[in-house]
């Protein structure tokens, strides 16, 4: 027995109705891809998982690098910034480095000189910075830099570096 075309006509028609109307897929095993995705730490939108895999592809989101010699590097997802604005990530990359190294960094990538960052006054309002933990840090420092703010800890040695983004 054979079909009529219009039967075949018929029948795509119907499969297509249903798989655009959201109801089951007519394809078991067939996955649809949401519009938005999120990365494995949770960020909708972001263009990378929060992990050092990832790190030299994050640093170029902000255009920036770590200081010569960073260690004890971490990454964290900053989701008190993306759950603020629709749309939007970042990351947060802790890391410690000698002081040297940070001077040279606040040289290349800020205004600031980094020869007398001890001599710059603690940032004082911080409630924009909601992914870093200020309570454990002894005299914040911020600056910011494109999409990034730098909070840097004097003496010197410990950093954060906060990268954000968010769709135009």
């Amino acid at each position: 027995m054979t079909h009529s075309p219009r039967r075949t006509i018929l029948a795509a028609t119907t499969v297509a109705a249903v798989t655009l109307a959201g109801c089951t897929s007519p394809f078991p095993g067939i996955q649809f891809t949401p519009e938005e995705t999120t990365t494995p730490t949770g960020q909708t939108n972001a263009p990378y998982p929060a992990d050092l895999d990832h790190l030299d592809d994050i640093l170029t989101l902000g255009k920036t690098t770590l200081p010569d010699g960073a260690t004890n590097i971490t990454i964290t997802p900053a989701t008190n910034f993306a759950e603020s604005y629709p749309g939007s990530w970042g990351y947060v990359i802790a890391y410690h480095a000698d002081p040297q190294p940070i001077r040279n960094h606040i040289d290349t990538y800020t205004s600031h000189s980094g020869d007398n960052i001890e001599d710059y006054p603690d940032t004082k309002y911080l409630a924009y910075i909601k992914d870093i933990d200020f309570t454990a840090i002894q005299h914040p420092w911020v600056t910011g830099f494109g999409k990034v703010q730098l909070v840097v800890e004097r003496p010197l040695g410990r950093c954060w570096l906060l990268i954000r983004g968010a769709p135009r």
